[in-house]
């Protein structure tokens, strides 16, 4: 297990927003769905492209050992969830959760989301905009970084849980679906296994 400390550079949850409609409602087709409203802080940014640079590191280090950057993700995942989400509820419920870390941290990353359903086990959406992705060359290692560091977020909140990612590009575009379920099917378990070896391969 990686433990990493980001606490060097100093946060506040309080700094980015409040609660209050931390996603926009729209209506396509008679189907409604919500979009994140991205606004990328420094502060934030800053301690983000930290922890992928460190993933970098790992990876350099242990000479191209891709788990070092799934591990890394995730500890960032946790660790950023544990320090900005300060009002946590005895037990989430999805609605909750996904308010709070889109208003939190996606929001403030500058990462943008189209949600297609919000149910009380499931949510699936469309990643569409990642600021590292647009800034770094490595873009293979980024979509494992952020696989890590999402599937860190939700677990923090729903241990039992799991992160499905569904379709990925890996060269000029970012989008990513995602599927977060609480109660995962007996396949879903090795999903982060299956994601590992994805991007070994398409490494190669």
């Amino acid at each position: 297990m990686i433990k990493l400390s980001f606490y060097e550079i100093p946060l506040s949850n309080r700094e980015y927003g409040t609660m209050a409609d931390p996603l926009k409602e729209i209506e396509i087709n008679n189907k409604k769905m919500w979009i994140t409203k991205p606004q990328e802080h420094d502060i934030i940014a800053q301690r983000v492209e930290t922890a992928f640079n460190i993933a970098l590191g790992k990876l350099l280090e242990t000479k191209g050992n891709i788990e070092t950057v799934m591990q890394t993700g995730e500890a960032f995942g946790r660790g950023i969830f544990a320090d900005l989400i300060q009002e946590k509820p005895e037990e989430w419920t999805m609605q909750e959760w996904l308010e709070s870390v889109i208003t939190h941290i996606f929001n403030p990353m500058g990462h943008g989301f189209t949600i297609t359903e919000i149910s009380d086990n499931c949510i699936k959406s469309m990643m569409t905009r990642n600021p590292l992705h647009e800034k770094s060359s490595e873009r293979n290692i980024v979509g494992l970084f952020t696989y890590g560091f999402t599937r860190g977020l939700f677990l923090s909140a729903f241990p039992k849980g799991e992160l499905i990612m569904d379709n990925t590009t890996l060269t000029d575009d970012p989008l990513t679906e995602y599927t977060f379920k609480i109660n995962p099917l007996h396949r879903d378990r090795l999903e982060r296994e299956r994601v590992k070896n994805f991007f070994i391969t398409t490494k190669k």
